[in-house]
Parts: structure tokens; C-alpha cells; sequence
């Protein structure tokens, strides 16, 4: 789920950074997103009414599902026990704020060097610092984050409903007609094709990010 979602933020992010909004009207027409997949055309979409009352109607079943296992611990509950282990969260997330804070103050002083043009070797200074923080420090302390969350009950709900809306918003074109990929969750769920079912989450989350 993690990864998909920083794909999803990546597509959007690189097509804002550029303000390309063509790119984005041509990538997400009526709210759908289509793609080619082993020859074959699929298509996710935004989720109807009724696919909405279903997708709740599932999160609140799993949730209960989730709540009566006393062997999955909530977020909290793995925080208070990291705590006693010496696997300090809190400290994890500290550290995070840190971090944004520090590049949100880094790119500020890249502005004003770039306004100012103080010379090609302070702006470089900058950008290495910036790309250290982005690409290696934040992510890595995201990722020792994220290993000792991965099993909280939160995170486990977000996986099951990211692969509900997957299910429920994918289509297939077939003889000019589009329709559902998967004729029930259980055979979604069983699917083998592991790159189509990527993808499709993947374009399903860049739908909730623009």
C-alpha cells in the first residue's frame, strides 16, 4: 500500500511540477484513468453511489472483523510496546517533522539563492543537501516507520479498502464494451496477474490525489 501510494503521489507530483494540466485532462478523462495491460484495455474510475454504500458496508465489516482479534494491535498498542522494546515511534516521527521542517527551510533558502544568483556553487550546496533529505534521510526513516506500523490494525484496514476500490472501480474493454475485471472479490483477490493488479491500484490512488 505504501509504495503504491508514493507512486500515485509521484504521477500527480511530476505532472504539477511542470503545470502540465494537459497532461493531467489527458491522463484523467471524466474521472476514469485508462491503460493497455498484455494487449487488453483496462480502465478505473471514480466509484458510483452504490459502490460507495458497498465499500462501506466492507470496511465496517472488516473493521469489527479486526477489532475482535485480540492479536492485532492498533497503532497505539505498537507504539506502547516499541516503546518498552526500544523501538521509540515517537521518535521515529520526530525525527520525520525534523527532517520536513529542515527541507521546507532548504528550499526556502534555494529560492532566495536562486533570486539573488549567488553563483552555480551555493546553489549546488542546496540542492545536494534537498536531495539527500528527499531521496535518502526522510525516506529511510519513513520506511523504519512503516516496518513497525505494517501490521497495526489502521494499516491492515487501508490495505483491504485501497483493494476493494481496486476491485470495484477496474474494468476491462471487451468486443467494445467495458466491463468489471473480476466478477467477484474472491476471484480479485486470487488473481495471479500480480502487475495488472499494481497498476490498477496504483492509477485507482492517483484518482483520489487530484
Amino acid at each position: 500500500m505504501e509504495d503504491r501510494t508514493k507512486e500515485a503521489e509521484k504521477i500527480v507530483s511530476e505532472m504539477n511540477k511542470d503545470f502540465e494540466l494537459s497532461k493531467i485532462e489527458e491522463f484523467i478523462k471524466d474521472n476514469k484513468i485508462s491503460f493497455t495491460h498484455n494487449d487488453k484495455q483496462y480502465r478505473v474510475r471514480l466509484l458510483n453511489a452504490r459502490e460507495k454504500e458497498e465499500l462501506d458496508l466492507l470496511r465496517a465489516r472488516k473493521f469489527g472483523e479486526l477489532m475482535k482479534d485480540k492479536n492485532i494491535l492498533t497503532e497505539k498498542e505498537i507504539m506502547e510496546v516499541s516503546s518498552e522494546r526500544n523501538l521509540e515511534i515517537g521518535d521515529i516521527n520526530d525525527q520525520i517533522k525534523k527532517s520536513q521542517s529542515e527541507l521546507e527551510d532548504l528550499n526556502l533558502k534555494l529560492g532566495e539563492a536562486i533570486s539573488k544568483n549567488v553563483g552555480e556553487v551555493v546553489l549546488k550546496e542546496y540542492k545536494n543537501k534537498i536531495e539527500e533529505l528527499e531521496k535518502i534521510k526522510i525516506p529511510i526513516l519513513n520506511t523504519r516507520k512503516n516496518l513497525l506500523l505494517q501490521f497495526s490494525l489502521e494499516n491492515q484496514l487501508l490495505n483491504y479498502v485501497a483493494q476493494i476500490i481496486t476491485y470495484l472501480s477496474l474494468e476491462v474493454m471487451e468486443e467494445g464494451i467495458w466491463k468489471k475485471a473480476f466478477n467477484n472479490f474472491e476471484i480479485f483477490q486470487n488473481c495471479q496477474d500480480e502487475q495488472l493488479i499494481e497498476k490498477a491500484a496504483t492509477y485507482s490512488l492517483v484518482l483520489q490525489y487530484v
